[in-house]
């Protein structure tokens, strides 16, 4: 199966891809969003709870961008899920891909 990585990141909406995974907004509101980052390396660095910035993820949902200010994380819908699933950039593409009509 051939993947049209520009086709299928334009297709995705990391909104939709955060809203499966129950990602919550803590502050902002419109096209820009913050909340705790669910990336699962950036949520082992934390050791305490009380430091834990949770509004260290930002979201445009204008521009379908994301960065972490804490783990440094950053990019299109297609990077978040490579990053949050921990696979590679195909597999992450045949996962999207399977989801687009």
């Amino acid at each position: 199966m051939r993947i049209d990585y520009r086709e299928l990141k334009q297709q995705i909406r990391l909104i939709d891809l955060l809203t499966r995974i129950d990602w919550k907004s803590t502050k902002g509101r419109g096209e820009q969003l913050r909340g705790p980052c669910p990336l699962t390396t950036c949520r082992s660095q934390v050791t305490d709870c009380n430091t834990h910035d949770d509004s260290a993820f930002s979201v445009n949902t204008t521009k379908n961008i994301y960065r972490c200010f804490r783990c440094g994380s950053a990019g299109n819908a297609l990077d978040f899920w490579l990053n949050y699933r921990a696979i590679t950039l195909h597999q992450a593409a045949m996962e999207l891909s399977r989801d687009c009509p």
